[in-house]
């Protein structure tokens, strides 16, 4: 099937159809998702797939665990702490170790295409930690000359000296989070910085010359209104960054503890959510901009939005990507490794991570080996919906798919037809909001029991 070439319009779905078929499903950064992983795989599948010969280049994760603040609608593995090196300098002797031990695993040495420092905080660590950390990866991996290096970074504490030196090691991209500017919104949240500041850093990565600049942004936070998250756009048209990501507060504070420190009266309603998405995307849309999959934008030149047009557009741990196929081989406390046959994670608990490299056995806790065909093709179809908005499937062999998708059709969020034995569903841009239910069609574990985190 070829993808479609064309940029996705702005999303336009009445209330009543988002209340009617928002419901939780995963972000289908990988298929199985990660709430299949278990205990049952070790660092010996691990091992296994390291030792396989290949020419393919390899995408690098690091986790950098260390934030000093702690950000109450986060629900990424950090450890907030104040002690800088005291903390940084075991975890950069752990993770040396863990690249060690999976180069002597490795059958060769391996080229990296892309790389990419999250966290946690990466600019955590000090100018001299980060070119360690750098040296540490030099040591183990040759450098493709056109590699892609990201790192995200809290614009907080960020200097002008940070983001020149992050572009003197080799970084070619960078993100750092908004989430909303208003003042009372970021109280709310506890993550304060002042738009001045926000102009600032935004003016040193265009002054360090990094090829793409990108921006989070957060959906659904407390105090956020229409009017207040519409100030925030403003500045983010201003800035112009070449990526946004436009993520939906997900308020889960069963599971995630520190939203407990959120109190539900004061998230937004329903309604207003819609209404701050939806002028997100007409703001976006209306500047140059190109909606890439179901929560990023990108300005028309960026490489995103030409892989996009393009039918290159992939999606892993890291979200949407150029990269394609690549293998992902993460490293440091709660990294995942994704390969075609093999999911791995490492430990979560830093502690048990660096017991475990100290015992000389690579820090993997969880995962999940993936070989069935079946898996595999509806990996491929999840993938197609996510990153193409569209799919081909045979609809008698996927006759429960096909089924389900008439009642999508039947409320005009997909448009499907028939030629020569293969049906082709077409996300509408009245489906486009609900893309991750769309492709969780294709997901028979949400047929026994819906799980992730809804749109609004």
């Amino acid at each position: 099937m070829t993808p479609a070439a064309t940029v996705s319009p702005r999303p336009t779905t009445p209330i009543d159809l988002l209340l009617k078929h928002d419901r939780p499903v995963p972000r289908y950064t990988s298929y199985p998702t990660a709430a299949a992983f278990h205990g049952g795989v070790s660092a010996a599948d691990l091992e296994v797939q390291l030792a396989r010969p290949t020419d393919a280049p390899l995408s690098l994760y690091v986790h950098v665990p260390f934030c000093r603040n702690a950000c109450w609608f986060c629900g990424c593995n950090r450890i907030t702490t104040g002690a800088g090196s005291k903390v940084v300098d075991p975890y950069l002797e752990a993770l040396a170790a863990e690249l060690e031990l999976i180069s002597r695993h490795s059958g060769q040495r391996r080229r990296l295409a892309q790389l990419h420092w999250g966290g946690g905080t990466p600019n955590y660590l000090t100018i001299p930690e980060r070119r360690r950390l750098w040296e540490l990866i030099e040591r183990h991996f040759d450098l493709e000359s056109d590699l892609e290096a990201s790192i995200e970074v809290n614009p907080e504490a960020l200097s002008r000296q940070d983001v020149m030196e992050l572009r003197r090691l080799g970084f070619t991209r960078i993100s750092f989070g908004i989430q909303d500017a208003d003042p009372l919104v970021q109280k709310a949240v506890n993550r304060v910085v002042p738009v001045d500041q926000l102009r600032r850093a935004m003016g040193w990565m265009r002054e360090a010359g990094f090829a793409s600049v990108n921006v989070d942004l957060i959906c659904g936070l407390p105090l956020q209104t229409p009017e207040r998250f519409d100030a925030t756009l403003a500045l983010v048209q201003d800035l112009r960054p070449d990526r946004v990501s436009l993520f939906s507060f997900a308020y889960l504070p069963e599971q995630l503890p520190l939203q407990r420190k959120i109190a539900a009266e004061d998230l937004p309603s329903q309604r207003q959510r819609l209404q701050m998405l939806d002028s997100a995307a007409a703001r976006l849309g209306g500047c140059g901009y190109d909606a890439i999959g179901m929560d990023h934008y990108a300005l028309s030149g960026d490489s995103l939005a030409v892989a996009a047009r393009e039918g290159r557009l992939h999606r892993n741990f890291q979200g949407y990507t150029t990269g394609g196929e690549l293998e992902l081989l993460g490293v440091g406390p709660t990294a995942i490794s994704q390969f075609p046959g093999l999911f791995s994670q490492n430990q979560r608990d830093l502690k048990a991570y660096a017991a475990s490299i100290a015992a000389g056995q690579l820090p993997v806790e969880r995962g999940l080996v993936v070989s069935d065909p079946e898996v595999l093709e509806r990996r491929e179809l999840i993938r197609q919906v996510m990153c193409h908005f569209r799919v081909a499937i045979d609809p008698e062999r996927y006759a429960a798919e096909w089924t389900a998708l008439e009642d999508l059709a039947d409320d005009g969020l997909v448009r499907l037809s028939q030629a020569d034995g293969r049906g082709l569903v077409e996300v509408t841009a009245a489906g486009r909001w609900l893309i991750r239910t769309v492709a969780a069609v294709f997901d028979p574990s949400q047929r026994q029991a819906a799980s992730g985190s809804r749109l609004i």
